[in-house]
């Protein structure tokens, strides 16, 4: 709490004012213009005003963007629950209690939210239309990313423990098939509708499986060599893959799997998101620090690194606005903080 007293024109008294410390205080150091390390120019992104998540405590994992019903969809892993901002108003909704949650997808004909839930494993299953929880379908052990296949209705739900996929039928609330991949440990897992397929990062043979959606078929296996740790992924243009490894962007052809470009980016960076209008990749690092990438057909470009509070690893991007999202938290303090490109 913080006392401010203001002291009126013409000799009136004082007025005391009790309040709590302004959220915006503790983002100031992102507020300001910040400068690229690499070029001492701009930086490309300009912090705005805070969305304070009150009632809330710990860290976050994945977040996303339901861009159809205007909301920022938090995996808030600290405090075991999904929590929803409204974009439109910047407000805060609510809280949903789903248990250890790491990751979520979008339902939009059948009005759900998909939750990696842990603490137990399962898929919990959330009614977007009034957030609440409706369902789950447990899993053998603990769950990270997961990703939804409007064509086939199914949810595909990573193993954090090994490397394997549960394909979930959601509707029937059971475990479909598993699918087994080469190596250890999954990461980044994104569909492609046009083509149909599956892309899943697996980060202990430093490979992208390809899955065939329909078949839930592992179809290739395509190496980043002499890249490792793959993590986040996004689809870039008709036909580009991005894929965040350790201390690089690359940009794959995501009909061969051929690497076009590479570029340099902060170290430890977990989620990425593109936006598909400005050709810009946002890569968030934990080290204080979102890595900026220009994305051409087969080019890729370093813009600059812009500061975030340390410890951040989660990022997505508004593509109506342009507005890039990330979800951090400060002492008792959780917030989501937007970032403005700079035209």
């Amino acid at each position: 709490m913080r006392k401010i007293t203001v002291k009126t024109i013409g000799g009136l008294k004082d007025i005391k004012i009790i309040g709590l410390l302004c959220l915006g205080c503790a983002s100031l150091a992102l507020s300001a213009p910040a400068q690229t390390a690499q070029t001492g120019q701009m930086a490309p992104l300009t912090a705005g005003k805070p969305v304070l998540l009150p009632g809330t405590h710990g860290g976050f994992d994945f977040i996303q963007v339901d861009q159809r019903a205007r909301r920022l969809l938090l995996a808030h892993e600290g405090n075991k629950t999904l929590d929803v901002v409204d974009l439109a108003s910047g407000k805060f909704l609510k809280s949903v209690p789903t248990g250890t949650c790491q990751d979520t997808s979008v339902d939009r004909k059948n009005g759900n939210y998909y939750v990696s839930g842990n603490d137990p494993g399962r898929l919990v299953i959330v009614n977007a239309k009034d957030l609440t929880v409706t369902g789950e379908v447990p899993v053998p052990t603990h769950t990270d990313l997961n990703a939804f296949d409007p064509a086939t209705g199914q949810v595909h739900l990573c193993n954090d423990t090994a490397a394997e996929e549960w394909v979930i039928d959601p509707a029937a609330r059971k475990i479909v098939t598993t699918i087994h991949f080469d190596g250890r440990g999954l990461e980044g897992v994104i569909l492609d509708r046009r083509h149909g397929l599956m892309f899943q990062a697996v980060t202990g043979s430093n490979t992208i499986a390809v899955i065939d959606a329909a078949s839930n078929a592992v179809v290739h296996a395509w190496s980043l060599a002499p890249d490792k740790g793959p993590h986040g992924i996004a689809l870039a243009g008709r036909n580009g893959l991005l894929v965040a490894c350790n201390k690089a962007l690359l940009l794959l052809d995501r009909s061969t799997g051929k690497i076009l470009a590479r570029a340099e980016i902060a170290p430890r960076v977990d989620e990425i998101a593109y936006d598909a209008r400005l050709h810009l990749a946002y890569c968030a690092s934990g080290q204080g620090e979102i890595s900026v990438v220009r994305v051409g057909p087969d080019t890729l470009t370093t813009v600059g690194n812009v500061p975030d509070q340390r410890g951040t690893h989660s990022i997505a991007v508004d593509r109506r606005t342009h507005t890039v999202w990330v979800a951090s938290h400060k002492g008792d303090q959780c917030f989501a903080q937007p970032f403005m490109p700079v035209r």
